[in-house]
């Protein structure tokens, strides 16, 4: 990318920036602001990229991003398909074709998902890759920490050591998860979930095993989860999943705490640990 293009790319992104407010993109509206529009690490963390690396992107650095991170940016900013290809090609990379990949998460969708709290709310689609989650799901599994390239519903659990150690009978809940993206994939054969089966066998022993066997299972309505955490003790969870109306692509998989199990004070804590930070990517 010649200097000249990351200029233009530079304030090309600060002008869409500025042109959002954080009602726009479901963030509270905070403090007063001395200019309009969004900060900087509003954006960083709605496309979950570093501020730093979001920075240098803004400052016209001369660094390469990938198609997947200049995705999750055009998706935070809510560029159209003309803005993002325009993006992509400042970029210097071949911009997806329009209507592809994951789709922008509707605003009452996104409401709908940080409204659950203290239950984790998450938003996948059909690919599995993780588009959206509140405050609570980032403070149990740490979504953030993982690169966009990895942010993938699978492949989190089965890559965690962390997620593996905590999940009581991780292996019945990973057998289950392996037959759901069968299923998954012959309801909508989506390359993505081809090759997020490919990579896990490829990967993970376990994963091929268990892929041989060809068992199918229904997407993951009325699981209840068991979760032992080493800063809060046991996190008993009940899981539906929800299709989006809106946008059908999507789902927002919501993890409730278990009736009397004092799941719920143990969830306000975890959070409050963890500073209470939402981290979402706005295809959110």
């Amino acid at each position: 990318m010649d200097e000249v293009r990351r200029g233009t790319l530079a304030a090309f992104l600060r002008s869409r920036r500025r042109r959002l407010t954080p009602e726009e993109v479901g963030l509270a509206p905070g403090a007063r602001r001395r200019t309009p529009g969004l900060r900087r690490e509003e954006v960083a963390v709605l496309s979950n990229v570093g501020l730093t690396w979001y920075t240098w992107l803004e400052q016209g650095r001369d660094i390469n991003p990938s198609p997947e991170i200049l995705s999750a940016v055009a998706r935070a900013l809510r560029l159209d398909d003309a803005g993002t290809e325009y993006l992509f090609r400042l970029a210097g990379q071949l911009p997806p074709a329009p209507g592809h990949g994951s789709a922008a998460a509707p605003e009452r969708l996104l409401r709908l998902m940080h409204a659950q709290e203290p239950a984790l709310g998450i938003v996948v689609d059909a690919g599995w890759d993780l588009v959206a989650w509140n405050a609570a799901a980032e403070a149990l599994y740490r979504y953030a920490e993982f690169p966009p390239e990895e942010r993938n519903g699978a492949w989190v659990f089965f890559s965690s050591k962390r997620i593996r150690e905590e999940t009581v009978d991780w292996e019945s809940h990973a057998r289950r998860m392996l037959g759901e993206l069968r299923e998954s994939f012959a309801r909508s054969p989506d390359r993505r979930i081809e090759r997020l089966l490919d990579r896990l066998s490829a990967s993970f022993p376990e994963a091929a095993a268990w892929l041989a066997e060809h068992e199918v299972v229904h997407r993951g309505a009325g699981v209840d989860k068991v979760v032992e955490h080493p800063d809060v003790g046991t996190l008993r969870l009940e899981q539906v999943v929800l299709q989006s109306a809106e946008a059908p692509e999507l789902q927002l998989i919501v993890k409730s705490p278990k009736p009397g199990t004092g799941t719920t004070a143990r969830l306000r804590e975890l959070v409050a640990l963890h500073g209470g930070r939402p981290a979402h990517t706005a295809t959110a």
